[in-house]
């Protein structure tokens, strides 16, 4: 990589680090569904499934969100990724971050401490 190049690369990075910063604004302090299944001792994909069982999440865009009884309630936010793909794409991935109120809603469903 040639000089150039590398500059371009930093300005595109410092554009995409500035990107993510405006849109998971809001989202300090809220916790990943992966965080807290590691807590419960489960997986992932099985935590979102028992969500999803439940009727809490549901799919949206290939993305999981609360269900129109549960999004009200602010249980979570949306935080954004961003990750290339095979043809050298940027593709933004959305997911849910669990705030204050919705762990506390996790820990109320799952009768477990997660904090």
């Amino acid at each position: 990589m040639n000089i150039d190049e590398r500059i371009q690369m930093q300005e595109s990075e410092l554009y995409i680090q500035e990107l993510l910063s405006k849109r998971n604004r809001g989202t300090e302090g809220c916790i990943n569904t992966s965080e807290i299944a590691r807590k419960v001792g489960i997986s992932t994909s099985d935590l979102n499934s028992f969500l999803q069982d439940m009727g809490i999440l549901c799919r949206k865009n290939g993305s999981l969100m609360p269900t129109v009884k549960y999004r009200s309630l602010k249980l979570v936010k949306e935080r954004s990724t961003f990750k290339f793909t095979t043809t050298g794409r940027i593709r933004e991935i959305i997911y849910p971050v669990w705030t204050k109120e919705g762990v506390e809603f996790l820990e109320r469903v799952l009768k477990f401490k997660i904090r």
